[in-house]
């Protein structure tokens, strides 16, 4: 709805704050005109607050909330609705666009932010504009275009942890028809977290690079290509326990294994609190963790203005991701020998500490090692024709868009969880005499395969109509079909359940390519007509009302990751679907010194698409299954924006978000019939709020000085749609604060910065195994001083 910073108002007086211009509807319009919600970050603000990664662009919108257990799947959530569903036969409900085209979940995350024109944050369906239609909310990077006069700039940052970030841009005319941008970015930090037998973990080594060329054919015609490659080389995830609880692992051997007087019930209290660090940041691990990718892609579009008022424009692009990561999923370390066991993972031989004794056991093994290795290959091929015209009262616009995306995903997980055969062990040698084994057959090598092509088709409309000078009315619809080619491939060992096992007769299950392997593949499509309708009353030039409704969708899909033959991997999961209002009101205060937008939401959801633990069942995959809420799911709130030209020299902004959203019909989740029907949706805080100022004052020799800061809160939510305690991440907030000095002329520009200044440990991501509760966090207190400059 605002920029999250004053774009050039430090300069404005008493004419006002400038007006902020956005692409939200595909054209350039005042962000006070356009009938959605929309919340922009112009490249001054970005700039200022030193806004470097996606992660600080969703911190600063309120309603917005992401969430990484690792460097190949960044979850967002706006609104209450979003994904952390895994596997390439799944599709984010929040999409990332550059300049429109759209970027898979494996190559958007990835992309730098630099030399960009602005980042705008629409929120709620998309259905009918950007080619791919989203249904929770998108975030569109515009960058910077070729100009015809020469200009450009140089930006060094230095900061702690061995932080230096140079990037640069060049722009302007090659020949009287033809201009360039060329720009790049270089970043480099060591890791927040670090492994004390190994490496840095968390820390940054990215490179990317970005090249355009316009080609001004005649008056009407113009062309522009693009093309940009990225590459990140650093280490993973650092995840951390929190509290080492109880584990019930192995509960239910009280129904046929003797007891154990020490473990009454079988519970292992305090299970792993031999293995918790005292540091959360630091510590000894086995191996080290890493995340590379590469990312790349190019473009071109084509704008024709075939007659006075009628234009036609092509977008062709193409994108390439390789993305790989190595994942400590239980950030245990084990002092026993490295076994490999193929593939280049490793399990840990604790045989020798299995048979000495059952408290050497618990005191020296852990419960849970995760050796795990991904791979993600994912391209993607897209064209878009829009044809749209002005006919006085009538702006209208027709379409068609075509997009395939091929995604394969690898993954190798060597793992242990040696409790339950272990204390199994002991029950009987205690109670019978003898010595335990000292092996454990939950462990082994698993190896997983899921691969899609997708492709989505769409043709769409929709026309204005000014009724009359205040009052327009804009409808539209789009048809889209998506068909999606999946394909599963299991073998090796199982953490889940048993990858075809033999039949009772001792043959190869039916459809299964030998006992503990399987490939399944299967084709499905899903198509929806999804209509938007907008209303906008504008009785003055200072006030601006609307109302909107729109229908949002996102096709079905498979998990199939951890099945363990077949048909469970073919089980699929029905697309899902959102009717959306919003009213709206924005407002220009104060002769332009002051706006104010406010926007009041609802969506109802049918057949949410949700990731949830569930027990196996014949017709359904095991564990991290993805199911359908389909009996409704709502969610609702309020919206405020407000940014204050107080003086000539000092500007404050806010931006406040309630949000509700709740499971509104039965959903079942176990066999005891447990049912999470009022529950609020995950990752939900019910109120966020982002505040700050920024304030510029004139020295006596030719010189300004500026003082600034802001402060993101988010109020307490849970991780889980079960709301469970152990899953509830309670109020944070991040405070930041600069000071800048510069020449009146903004030649360059110096700046001291200080990040998350009170050093909070906020929460990235929460997992709960064997009751024992590891988080992994979002980044330590930074600082460091930029110095940029202009020419």
């Amino acid at each position: 709805m605002l920029p999250l910073t004053p774009t050039s108002h430090a300069a404005e007086t008493s004419a006002g704050l400038e007006e902020v211009l956005v692409t939200a509807r595909r054209k350039a319009e005042s962000l006070q005109d356009v009938p959605i919600a929309v919340q922009a970050f112009s490249a001054e603000a970005m700039e200022i607050a030193g806004i470097r990664s996606i992660d600080e662009i969703i911190n600063r919108t309120p309603g917005m909330l992401l969430s990484s257990s690792n460097g190949l799947d960044n979850e967002i959530f706006i609104r209450g609705i979003g994904s952390d569903i895994q596997g390439a036969g799944a599709e984010s409900p929040v999409g990332i666009f550059v300049d429109g085209i759209y970027m898979s979940r494996s190559s958007g995350s990835n992309i730098g932010l630099f030399d960009l024109e602005r980042v705008e944050v629409l929120k709620g369906p998309q259905s009918l504009r950007f080619g791919k239609n989203i249904v929770g909310g998108l975030i569109n990077y515009v960058t910077k275009k070729p100009t015809r006069e020469s200009e450009g700039y140089i930006r060094v940052t230095a900061g702690d942890y061995e932080q230096l970030d140079v990037e640069g841009a060049v722009r302007g005319p090659l020949t009287d028809s033809v201009s360039f941008s060329l720009a790049a970015m270089s970043n480099d930090r060591s890791g927040f977290a670090r492994n004390t037998l190994g490496s840095d973990a968390e820390d940054l080594n990215r490179s990317s690079v970005r090249g355009q060329l316009q080609f001004d054919v005649n008056e009407g015609l113009a062309v522009l290509v693009a093309a940009d490659f990225a590459r990140n080389d650093a280490g993973g995830r650092w995840s951390h326990i929190v509290e080492a609880g109880d584990s019930r692992a192995v509960t239910f051997n009280r129904f046929f294994a003797p007891p154990i007087e020490r473990l009454p019930g079988f519970v292992l209290p305090d299970r792993n609190a031999p293995f918790v660090n005292s540091d959360p940041r630091r510590g000894p691990r086995n191996y080290d963790t890493a995340m590379f990718a590469e990312v790349y892609g190019v473009s071109t579009t084509i704008d024709w203005q075939l007659a006075e008022g009628l234009d036609l424009q092509s977008i062709t692009a193409y994108r390439d991701a390789d993305i790989r990561t190595i994942e400590d999923g239980c950030g245990m370390y084990w002092n026993f020998p490295l076994e490999p066991a193929g593939l280049g993972r490793i399990i840990p031989d604790a045989s020798a500490a299995i048979i000495e004794s059952l408290d050497t056991y618990l005191g020296t093994v852990p419960d849970c090692w995760f050796n795990t290795a991904r791979y993600d290959e994912a391209s993607q091929l897209s064209q878009e024709f829009r044809l749209s015209g002005d006919a006085g009262k009538f702006q209208w616009g027709t379409g068609v868009y075509y997009l395939r995306e091929d995604i394969d995903r690898r993954q190798h997980i060597a793992f242990s969880f040696p409790d339950f055969n272990v204390i199994t062990d002991w029950a009987f040698s205690e109670a019978f005499g003898g010595s335990p084994e000292g092996i454990s057959e939950t462990a082994g090598l698993s190896l997983a395969r899921t691969a899609s092509i997708t492709e989505n088709f769409s043709v769409f409309g929709e026309v204005t109509f000014s009724i009359t000078d205040t009052l327009a009315l804009n409808a539209g619809v789009r048809y889209a079909r998506d068909e999606k080619d999946f394909r599963a491939d299991r073998s090796g060992d199982s953490f889940d359940e048993p990858i075809c096992p033999e039949t009772d007769a001792g043959g190869i299950p039916e459809g299964c390519t030998a006992i503990g392997a399987f490939t399944a593949r299967e084709d499905a499509s899903w198509s929806e007509w999804l209509p938007s309708l907008a209303l906008t009353y504008q009785p003055t030039d200072s006030a601006s009302y609307y109302a909107r409704a729109e229908r949002g969708y996102k096709p079905g899909g498979y998990s199939g990751q951890n099945a363990g033959n077949p048909a469970k991997a073919l089980v699929s999961f029905d697309a899902e679907f959102a009717d959306a209002f919003e009213l709206g009101a924005k407002y220009s205060l104060l002769d332009r010194r002051a706006v104010l937008n406010l926007a009041a939401h609802f969506t109802r959801y049918e057949d949410l698409q949700t990731q949830q633990f569930v027990p196996a069942a014949e017709n359904r995959p095991p564990d991290n299954l993805v199911v359908n809420a389909s009996n409704g799911t709502e969610a609702y709130g309020l919206e405020a924006d407000l940014e204050w030209a107080v003086t000539g020299n000092l500007t404050m902004f806010g931006n406040y978000a309630y949000t509700r959203c709740e499971f509104s019909g039965e959903i079942i989740i176990d066999g005891a019939g447990t049912d999470l029907d009022g529950n609020t949706c995950r990752r939900t805080p019910e109120h966020g709020v982002n505040i700050g100022a920024e304030s510029r004052f004139d020295l006596a020799n030719g010189y300004t000085i500026s003082f600034g800061g802001d402060l993101q809160w988010k109020d307490e939510y849970f991780f889980n749609n079960e709301n469970d305690a152990e899953e509830r991440v309670d109020s944070e907030h991040v405070l930041n604060l600069r000071v800048g000095l510069a020449p009146v002329n903004g030649d360059w520009d110096f700046r001291l910065w200080a990040k998350n200044i009170t050093d909070e440990r906020n929460t990235s991501n929460v997992f709960i195994l064997f009751g024992t509760k590891y988080l992994t966090y979002n980044a330590p207190r930074t600082y460091g001083a930029t110095f940029s400059y202009n020419f």
